[in-house]
């Protein structure tokens, strides 16, 4: 009998560890906690500081992140002032001398008025022993050429020539005072002279303003009267009388449709020592305008923005005053002025034989004519301040300067 023996085999059994996981740690909830509260906060933080600063502010509602830095705010740009200018101005490089190429016989001019860049004056020559203004010229400075005017002369001078599109206004004056006061259609064929009226005494100065015309005149032993007339119709109006009183020798003044004359507010001793009134009125309205000085008033001009005058009769004391409209008081510009004019933005005046300007925007005073030059004011017309150099008195050196007038 065979035994037969079967080896066993014993199979080795092998372990195999596992990983412990993160969750089964004490640090699982830990780190899912953390990272919970720090992705809460990452949200919370791109609201506050990104989405917040973006949204509200397109609901009108102004919103600054907390911690984040106050910007520093950017300096309103200023503009440029503009300047003033007279600051760019050259008095000497300004001032024109009126020369006639072809024109050489005349030995006096006067009574110079521009309108539209052109100038009109009158005149003289030596005509019987005497200095006769005799005609009248239209001179025209780019080409400095000289028109003489065919215009019949029934009297012995042309005085005060004003003019502008449509009309030319002039004085046809004796030589010891009064004659015609003449208007010449522009526009029709021929210069021809229509009589205004008929001056008896003295030499009244006419105001011209587009077919207006005003001028103050003595109507009697006592008596001036102020007078209107329309061009277009002939029509004279008489606005004002002057009674026993130095005021009708005022001249009145019509500028930019403004007509103005003085009379007395409250009648003193003398002239000087009244304090007068400076009527107003804007032609095409029935409102008259006072103005109260508080000083006495002579020559009063008016632009409609700003009132002058002179508080005496031309002396060497004499103050030229000017007024804005709307203001409680006047403005003292200069004493010991002998003649003024007025522009849009200035004034102008002669003191101790110099030409001045004063500036209604800055207050500022300039000198216009030259430092080793005697000067008689002639007047302001079309923005330029016109002159006599009478430094040497063989002849009349007629010159203007044209101001910055805006």
């Amino acid at each position: 009998m065979v035994t037969i023996y079967m080896k066993r085999h014993h199979r080795r059994r092998h372990t195999i560890r596992r990983r412990r996981s993160l969750k089964s740690t004490i640090w699982g909830p830990i780190l899912a906690l953390s990272a919970t509260i720090i992705g809460v906060a990452g949200i919370i933080v791109a609201i506050v500081f990104v989405g917040l600063p973006r949204l509200l502010p397109l609901i009108g509602i102004d919103y600054r992140a907390p911690f984040a830095p106050t910007p520093t705010p950017s300096p309103t740009p200023r503009p440029t002032p503009t300047p003033n200018p007279m600051e760019l101005f050259d008095a000497e490089g300004a001032e024109t001398e009126v020369v006639f190429d072809e024109i050489r016989d005349y030995k006096w001019f006067g009574d110079p008025y521009f309108y539209g860049g052109k100038l009109m004056l009158t005149g003289g020559k030596l005509i019987d022993g005497k200095a006769i203004m005799c005609d009248l010229l239209l001179w025209d400075p780019e080409g400095r050429s000289a028109q003489k005017l065919n215009l019949p002369l029934e009297n012995t001078h042309f005085m005060f020539p004003k003019f502008n599109d449509d009309w030319i206004v002039y004085l046809d004056a004796n030589y010891d005072g009064g004659g015609k006061l003449c208007a010449v259609d522009r526009s029709a064929s021929s210069l021809k002279p229509v009589t205004i009226k008929t001056v008896y005494t003295g030499q009244c100065e006419p105001m011209l303003y587009q077919n207006y015309v005003a001028w103050t005149e003595r109507t009697g032993t006592r008596m001036d009267k102020l007078f209107l007339c329309d061009l277009t119709t002939m029509e004279t109006t008489t606005l004002h009388m002057f009674s026993n009183t130095s005021y009708g020798q005022s001249l009145p003044s019509l500028m930019d449709g403004v007509l103005v004359w003085a009379d007395a507010e409250r009648s003193g001793t003398t002239d000087e020592e009244d304090v007068s009134v400076i009527y107003s009125v804007r032609l095409g309205s029935a409102s008259i305008q006072s103005i109260h000085t508080e000083t006495y008033a002579h020559d009063p001009i008016s632009n409609g923005q700003y009132t002058a005058w002179l508080d005496a009769h031309h002396s060497l004391q004499t103050k030229l005053y000017c007024m804005a409209q709307g203001a409680s008081e006047p403005t003292l510009v200069a004493q010991g002025v002998v003649q003024f004019g007025m522009g849009n933005k200035f004034i102008a005046y002669s003191k101790d034989e110099t030409i001045y300007l004063y500036r209604f925007d800055n207050k500022k005073t300039y000198k216009l004519s030259g430092e080793y030059e005697k000067a008689q004011f002639m007047g302001v017309s079309d923005g330029k301040v016109i002159w006599m150099d009478v430094t040497s008195r063989e002849r009349d050196i007629l010159k203007y300067s044209e101001v910055p007038d805006r």
